[in-house]
């Protein structure tokens, strides 16, 4: 579950924003998949902070698992990063996790929209090239927005890509400062995003995906959006690593049952038998009792500790990630569970 690994190449992006190709210090290759991310292990004045970056690189199409960091207003981790991480560096991290993944690709046309504003570029990228290659009938529509083309991640790169990819690949920039006062529109509204999937649409409504990653209120618009316009919650796909979620969390409220209940958790091989209040997280309770469970963003957003439940019943007080489908099949997220039927069975 643990990395370490090697930084080999930085790459700068834009003025505030490095790109960090990772190799593992054993030599084994690190499998991911498009759209995932790795979780850093950073000590700063004695504390160990776990921060997710997405991986922009892609799988089969470039040699390595490379994180991008943009240096956030009052972000001591990406400070931290941009001015000390160096080539040659080791560092910890979790091994690649995450469900903003693409669904497989269809032989039959379809249309995909890529939705990202400012560094929600970095899992996009990666999930643009993977369908390009891998999904030569759909059409990509990328709608990419940046207070100005100076500022926008892997511009020339995208650009290449639309120049290789004529017939596959149309690209909207919206750039809200941009000195070019001839672009009709400057940022992404509900009315402007209606209106581009009518016109940019060419295929059948309910074969189309949507991937987005910005902040948190633009992914908001987006969703309200487009589940308003009628597309179905299977068809959305977003990754948000913003942890907003204790507002929600206080209102569900903890359970009032703190009677122990019966909880097998089976990890790598090995099974671990608990007693776990009804009342206390199956993450909290694990990590109190040893247990190495993986978790990055303890708030129901990330996905890191997703869990299958095998058997009784698992509760959540809060839920960013899962679909309905998903969780119709037992999937659960351990930070924000809790068992409320026992004897309960969860696989990791």
């Amino acid at each position: 579950m643990y990395l370490q690994l090697r930084i080999t190449a930085i790459i700068k992006e834009t003025e505030d924003t490095r790109t960090y190709l990772l190799e593992n210090t054993d030599n084994t290759p690190i499998t991911w998949l498009p759209g995932q991310f790795l979780t850093f292990l950073i000590t700063l004045h004695g504390i160990t902070h776990r921060r997710s970056y997405s991986i922009s690189t892609t799988p089969g199409i470039d040699p390595l698992p490379a994180i991008t960091v943009r240096r956030k207003e009052n972000g001591e981790i990406s400070r931290h990063i941009l001015h000390n991480w160096q080539e040659g560096d080791i560092i910890s991290a979790i091994a690649p996790s995450g469900r903003f993944t693409p669904v497989a690709p269809m032989a039959t046309p379809r249309d995909i929209f890529l939705l990202a504003a400012g560094s929600g570029i970095s899992p996009v990228f990666s999930i643009l090239k993977y369908l390009l290659h891998k999904e030569p009938t759909a059409h990509i529509k990328l709608i990419y927005s940046n207070s100005s083309p100076d500022r926008a991640i892997f511009l020339e790169q995208i650009q290449l890509l639309e120049k290789q990819y004529p017939q596959q690949l149309q690209v909207i920039y919206l750039y809200s400062n941009d000195p070019d006062a001839t672009h009709s529109y400057r940022r992404l509204s509900n009315i402007l995003l209606e209106t581009m999937v009518k016109q940019y649409m060419r295929y059948q409504p309910a074969d189309a995906h949507f991937y987005l990653c910005g902040p948190p209120d633009y992914m908001r618009m987006i969703m309200f959006t487009l589940t308003f316009t009628g597309f179905s919650q299977e068809q959305l796909h977003k990754e948000n690593f913003v942890v907003n979620t204790a507002v929600k969390i206080e209102k569900t409220g903890i359970p009032e049952d703190a009677s122990l209940k019966d909880l097998t958790i089976r990890l790598d091989g090995q099974e671990y038998e608990l007693k776990i209040p009804g009342n206390k997280t199956i993450l909290q309770y694990a990590l109190e009792h040893s247990i190495a469970m993986p978790y990055s963003c303890k708030g129901g957003v990330c996905g890191s500790c997703t869990a299958r439940c095998r058997g009784g019943k698992i509760s959540m007080s809060v839920n960013e990630v899962l679909t309905d489908r998903e969780i119709g099949n037992g999937f659960i997220l351990t930070c924000v569970g809790y068992v409320s039927e026992s004897p309960a069975i969860i696989e990791l």
